[in-house]
């Protein structure tokens, strides 16, 4: 199985994002619920050396990372506060 990449995440990320509360999902609560419905290949749940998080949660944080939302014009990241 090929590992998930960032482009595989893009529309299922905003279809949870369409559904949730406020259109709003911390990258907790985003990790959590991309992981039950693309359920990751075990080498994308691979913990990273020297980090606490795995190959998939970071490829998720890269979303936001790598602004894909807001360059393609999608969504915006709204901080908390």
């Amino acid at each position: 199985m090929p590992r998930i990449s960032e482009n595989d995440l893009i529309i299922p990320t905003l279809r949870l994002l369409n559904n949730a509360p406020n259109n709003t999902l911390t990258t907790t609560e985003l990790i959590s619920q991309l992981q039950q419905i693309m359920n990751p290949s075990v080498e994308d749940l691979v913990i990273l050396k020297g980090r606490s998080d795995s190959k998939f949660s970071q490829i998720v944080r890269n979303l936001k990372s790598h602004n894909n939302f807001a360059v393609l014009n999608y969504a915006t990241y709204a901080p908390k506060g």
